[in-house]
């Protein structure tokens, strides 16, 4: 779809929600954000941007979000690694969505946050195209939540048990304040830093057809993971990620740039196969990545908090059986 501006034409955000008035700005602000409208032929990512006559913007119609939902309170135990008046720090379980979504209408991490707050609530109901992790992209629409782990994530997840410390939290994940370390198994890579560590510098965008899935790509949002190898053989390794941004799927992208996949990770080509190091086959259900430790400032007293996620024991035997020390 091509949108022509006009004389008096306003900031790009205005002119999306004046021509589709049916589409609600939170999805339009979603949709600037992710890069999927261009200007002129360029990608823009702000919603900021003031329009002059005769530019041409190009986008395709999101999908509308569905209307309000009442969202259940429910009882799900999830281990507490911190947790205040303001705060909640959570070990999120593999196989647990954040948040509904398509299929997945209860048993949530949002769902067990509102059940500690004692109170279930309507929220307008804002998808993004596909659940992603760690990112402060996220949409406000769900209570509580400052950022995300995808479905097979575990570990560190924060959490705001008030409309002011999440707006504190998320404040602080666009400063780039928050810490976040997270433990990843890879397949081997001659491309993994021998000594040391390694920042890896590649801009982040959707993929043109498999929108599933995103890529390094220049006119991408920029996006930095430093990664130090703690353990490998001639196999697989295992890597301490410290991500300096936050963008969809960002560390599977960034390690499968690398030619070092997640084990697990077949969407970025990570093998759902493997070997032991007795030679015998390894099912790789899901990615292996473990959302390790986490820091934030208290949103009332600045202290520093410092969270972190026991290491589950599924990965620990898979490291165990590729031959990786370290635990």
């Amino acid at each position: 779809m091509k949108l022509i501006a006009e004389e008096g034409a306003p900031r790009l955000d205005r002119f999306l929600a004046d021509r589709h008035p049916e589409i609600p700005r939170a999805r339009w602000d979603v949709h600037v954000r992710t890069g999927e409208i261009k200007v002129n032929g360029v990608a823009v990512t702000k919603g900021g941007v003031k329009l002059r006559p005769g530019d041409v913007v190009e986008t395709e119609l999101p999908a509308v979000a569905p209307p309000a939902a009442h969202l259940e309170a429910e009882d799900i135990d999830l281990p507490s690694l911190f947790e205040d008046n303001q705060l909640w720090i959570v070990n999120k379980p593999a196989g647990m969505v954040v948040h509904p979504g398509p299929g997945h209408q209860g048993g949530t991490v949002v769902n067990a946050l509102l059940h500690r707050l004692k109170a279930p609530v309507v929220v307008e109901v804002v998808e993004e195209d596909e659940p992603s992790e760690d990112t402060e992209e996220l949409s406000t629409g769900w209570p509580g939540l400052v950022h995300r782990l995808d479905r097979y994530t575990t570990g560190c997840l924060c959490l705001a048990k008030t409309a002011e410390a999440q707006r504190a939290i998320q404040d602080q994940f666009k400063a780039r304040t928050v810490e976040k370390r997270y433990l990843a198994i890879v397949r081997h890579s001659p491309k993994l830093p021998q000594l040391g560590s390694l920042l890896i510098d590649e801009p982040i965008a959707r993929h043109k057809r498999d929108r599933l899935r995103m890529v390094v790509a220049a006119g991408g949002r920029s996006a930095q993971t430093r990664i130090r190898v703690l353990a490998r053989t001639t196999s697989a390794a295992l890597v301490e990620c410290e991500l300096l941004t936050g963008r969809t799927h960002q560390i599977r992208v960034h390690l499968a740039h690398l030619r070092a996949p997640l084990m697990g990770d077949p969407l970025y080509g990570g093998p759902g196969k493997w070997k032991d190091v007795d030679g015998q086959p390894l099912l790789l259900p899901h990615p292996a990545l473990h959302a390790w430790k986490l820091s934030v400032d208290h949103p009332l007293t600045g202290a520093r908090i410092d969270a972190e996620a026991p290491i589950p024991d599924a990965f620990r035997a898979l490291a165990a059986a590729l031959g990786l020390p370290g635990f």
